[in-house]
């Protein structure tokens, strides 16, 4: 009894590739994408705005200051 691999193609060159390989043999280009580590949460864009709005207020106390 042969095991039978199912086979897919290889999205960069087009070439038959063995289902679950993480290597194209035929490119060499990985077909895994790595998973993008999400950045912690005080470096988010919600915290940038946050950052943003507290040196602005503190820019315009200091300013309001020397004008009045």
């Amino acid at each position: 009894m042969a095991i039978v691999q199912s086979a897919s193609k290889c999205p960069y060159c087009r070439e038959e590739i063995v289902t679950g390989a993480l290597l194209c043999k035929h490119c060499g280009m990985p077909l895994v994408k790595r998973q993008r580590k999400k950045p912690p949460f005080w470096r988010s864009p919600y915290m940038l705005g946050a950052y943003s709005g507290v040196a602005f207020m503190i820019l315009m106390i200091y300013l309001y200051s020397r004008i009045f």
